[in-house]
């Protein structure tokens, strides 16, 4: 009998993500030849939460398809409900712009309290579309994951403990126009 061989060793797999460091977002979708440029533009980077990320793709679901004798004759599988939420800790014009509809600019509310003057705008809490892209670095700085066409939906919380006011946002990967749903990129040495 032959001995056990194996091609990939352990060391030649120890590619990780740990722990989810920055996040951004891109208006329109990624494709792989957005990547191959020597730069990759996005829009903004989004204050998610450290302790508000939760990052699953979806378990696929599998139908079975079983004979009269009740044996399994062939499978079938569907991608998962993925879940993907983070938390986006800012209350920035432009993150209230993105994520909830301005209703109207409020050029300044003056001496609203104490003689203080601000300015902001009106939104609505109807749930928003959002499409886009968003690009995860991860905290060693060793891997990206690039979800290149998202739907993103978000829901504002005011009063949540220690934790400042912020959005829970929710993500739907999509395929992008390649049929993409995801990229992962890990750091080569020497090029």
């Amino acid at each position: 009998m032959a001995g056990l061989t194996v091609t990939k060793a352990l060391a030649d797999l120890k590619v990780l993500f740990n722990d989810l460091k920055e996040v951004y977002f891109k208006s329109g979708e990624i494709k792989t030849t957005d990547l191959g440029s020597e730069s990759l533009t996005m829009d903004m980077e989004l204050p998610a939460l450290d302790d508000g990320v939760t990052f699953d793709t979806g378990s696929a679901d599998v139908t079975r398809v079983r004979i009269t004798t009740k044996a399994v004759w062939t499978s079938k599988a569907s991608k998962g409900d993925p879940d993907i939420t983070f938390q986006v800790a800012s209350v920035a014009g432009d993150v209230n712009d993105l994520l909830m509809e301005n209703k109207k600019a409020i050029a300044s509310a003056t001496n609203i309290i104490n003689g203080k003057t601000y300015k902001g705008a009106a939104y609505s809490l109807a749930p928003k579309k959002v499409t886009g892209a968003l690009l995860m670095q991860s905290e060693d700085r060793q891997t990206v994951i690039i979800l290149p066409n998202v739907e993103m939906y978000a829901n504002f919380v005011a009063a949540d403990g220690d934790k400042p006011a912020y959005f829970n946002v929710a993500v739907t990967p999509l395929e992008n126009s390649e049929g993409a749903d995801i990229f992962i990129l890990s750091e080569t040495v020497g090029g």
